[in-house]
C-alpha cells in the first residue's frame, strides 16, 4: 500500500507545534542544550555525525537530529556520550542545577592537567 499525496505527513514541518506545556519545554531545552554540547566537543569536521554514530551505536540520521537539536538523545545514548565528551557531561549537570558537582569535575580535570604539565616540565628540566 503506498501513501497518496493527501495521506498525513510522518514529521510536522516547522512551525507547526503542539500546545505548549511545562514538560514541552524542557525537552526542546534539552535537546539544543545537547546539540550545543556536542557541537563544542565534536567540532564541525564533517565526519563528526559517523563517528558519533559509532561511540552511541545510533543512526546517522538520528545524530543528525541530535546535533540540529530536533530531538534528544535516550538514556543509553545520553550516557554513552558523557562517558566522551566532557562538555555534554558538563551540560546535563547544568540542567539538573548540580552546580557543585559540576565544579568539582571542572577543579579536579584542572588539576590532572596541572599535573601532567609539571611532570612535563620536570622532565624537561631534567635531573639537577
Amino acid at each position: 500500500m503506498s501513501l497518496s499525496d493527501k495521506d498525513r505527513k510522518i514529521r510536522a514541518g516547522d512551525g507547526n507545534k503542539f500546545p505548549i506545556d511545562p514538560a514541552a519545554d524542557t525537552v526542546a531545552s534539552f535537546a539544543s542544550v545537547i546539540a550545543d554540547a556536542l557541537r563544542r566537543d565534536f567540532g564541525t569536521s564533517p565526519a563528526k555525525v559517523k563517528h558519533i554514530a559509532r561511540l552511541t551505536g545510533a543512526n546517522a540520521r538520528t545524530v543528525q537530529n541530535w546535533l540540529y537539536g530536533r530531538n534528544g538523545p535516550s538514556g543509553a545514548g545520553l550516557v554513552v556520550l558523557m562517558r566522551h565528551s566532557d562538555a555534554v557531561m558538563f551540560a546535563v549537570l547544568e540542567l539538573a542545577d548540580r552546580y557543585e558537582i559540576q565544579h568539582e569535575a571542572k577543579s579536579e580535570k584542572l588539576r590532572g592537567e596541572l599535573r601532567s604539565l609539571i611532570t612535563m616540565l620536570l622532565e624537561y628540566l631534567g635531573p639537577e
